[in-house]
């Protein structure tokens, strides 16, 4: 039986965890710093387009055209990867997480070259028994598998 001193111990932990999460997001602006903005489209068997190519500083927004909610999983911390970020969320110390309502939309903007894969989730990956010293198991539905390519902007050339 949990006594208040445990409740009170739990919840002082959660809200010094939420406090870090939003100091870390609090620097990131919301919108593009480039001005460009590509739309990935979630639909019941699909996501379109699959790979997607864009420049440092461009903005990736996910939106959901599918009747039902998605979870959007980037498999690392992106945080210091991402100049501009609406929607998403640390998950397990690991991985980027945003779910996402019919209809509503999530957005990044990358700062960094690299190729970031993600997958598209019509259910919530699940972390059963995990304390310490214990194994834990994990429930990960299917899901769709993409990725974002980013590139540097084209250099311009001297007039």
């Amino acid at each position: 039986m949990r006594t208040p001193a445990h409740t009170r111990f739990g919840r002082a932990v959660l809200l010094l965890a939420g406090c870090w999460l939003a100091a870390a997001c609090a620097g990131l602006p919301a919108t593009s710093r480039s001005g460009a903005v590509h739309d990935i489209l979630i639909t019941e068997d699909r996501v379109s387009p699959q790979d997607l190519i864009v420049h440092i500083g461009d903005e990736v927004r996910w939106v959901n055209r599918r009747l039902s909610p998605v979870w959007v999983y980037f498999f690392r911390d992106s945080l210091d990867e991402v100049s501009c970020a609406r929607g998403f969320s640390l998950f397990w110390g690991n991985e980027e997480e945003a779910v996402l309502e019919p209809g509503q939309s999530v957005s990044v903007c990358f700062a960094k070259e690299d190729a970031i894969s993600y997958t598209v989730q019509s259910e919530q990956t699940v972390m059963r028994g995990s304390t310490a010293g214990e194994g834990g198991s994990f429930k990960i539905p299917k899901g769709l598998h993409a990725a974002v390519i980013v590139e540097a902007p084209p250099v311009r050339a001297p007039r």
